[in-house]
């Protein structure tokens, strides 16, 4: 099983508290209908933790093995999901039905962060989270019908919810 032995890992126990940290943000947020906060604040790393580098090199990045033991703690897992969902409701999406939410408030909206999407996608996909996937996938499908670009930096990401297939992918 493969980890990540990055030296600048932060570990399991850093990657929970910031992920609650977060969540406990978003609640109040939410709490308050203030989903502008939602969308301008950064948290995809330790929120949707995927299998990737990103801005902050390998700090965040999860393999098997940090994925296996994640996902032995019930409350970490709770508290991802929600999270995915309180994100996609920030979107005016519903996780669980994967249907547009209606009478949302004005803020609940895309806001065209395809990265976003994709890593909370490809995150739920890494934890076997096959329901949340397609969830995700229609979403991103629906609004690249809608003319939505799903490319951030210069990357193409539609390969996700499209072939499936990683262009970078060694």
């Amino acid at each position: 099983m493969r980890y990540n032995t990055k030296p600048e890992f932060v570990g399991i126990k850093q990657i929970k508290a910031k992920q609650k940290s977060q969540l406990d943000q978003f609640e109040a947020w939410v709490s308050q209908n203030e989903w502008m906060q939602i969308h301008s604040s950064h948290y995809d790393w330790w929120m949707f933790p995927i299998n990737k580098p990103s801005g902050h090199g390998f700090k965040w990045t999860v393999y098997e093995g940090e994925i296996f033991e994640l996902k032995q703690d019930e409350v970490y897992l709770r508290n991802y999901i929600r999270g995915v969902e309180l994100l996609t409701k920030s979107w005016g999406w519903d996780l669980f039905s994967a249907a547009i939410i209606l009478n949302t408030h004005p803020d609940q909206r895309w806001q065209h962060w395809p990265v976003r999407l994709y890593k909370a996608a490809l995150s739920v996909q890494l934890f076997g989270f096959d329901d949340y996937f397609t969830s995700l996938k229609k979403y991103a499908l629906q609004l690249m019908r809608q003319g939505e670009a799903m490319t951030y930096g210069g990357y193409d990401l539609s390969w996700l919810f499209t072939t499936g297939v990683d262009p970078d992918a060694n």
